[in-house]
């Protein structure tokens, strides 16, 4: 968590619709954790890395990435944080409408510490989101992100 108590999800994604919809989930969810949403795969890499407009974000705790996106895609993403010391160690969870066992080896083989594939009810989304955060904020130990300073 940030200094402040707080649990910073970064998702990226290429579709607004997609942000509001993990925004929803978290507020049903009732849960701690802060949303900052990007659209592009490189300004994920940009608001991880602290550079541009994103020198002042705070630290990330889970990445949550769509595959399909203009650019840079999932794939890659996954590839340039997993090559990156600063970020190797950051979760990524692939959430993605592919159900490809191709796309979904290639995930876990690029580095991907989870992948889910997008449900299709409003439902079933919350209650996956839900379990995800829960999972990642409540149950696992993640490694303190200055020990990476």
């Amino acid at each position: 968590m940030t200094e402040t108590g707080e649990f910073q999800i970064l998702l990226i994604d290429d579709r607004p619709s997609e942000a509001k919809l993990f925004e929803h989930a978290l507020e049903q969810t009732k849960t701690r954790a802060k949303l900052y949403w990007v659209a592009t795969a490189e300004e994920g890499l940009e608001y991880l890395k602290h550079e541009g407009r994103f020198a002042s974000a705070g630290r990330v705790r889970l990445v949550v990435s769509d595959l399909s996106m203009p650019g840079m895609d999932g794939f890659e993403f996954l590839a340039e944080t997993r090559k990156d010391q600063a970020l190797a160690a950051t979760p990524v969870v692939i959430m993605s409408s592919s159900r490809s066992p191709r796309d979904v080896l290639r995930c876990y083989q690029l580095g991907a510490n989870s992948y889910i594939a997008k449900p299709m009810s409003l439902e079933t989304v919350v209650a996956t989101i839900g379990t995800m955060v829960r999972y990642w904020l409540d149950i696992v130990e993640l490694p303190d992100p200055a020990m990476g300073d």
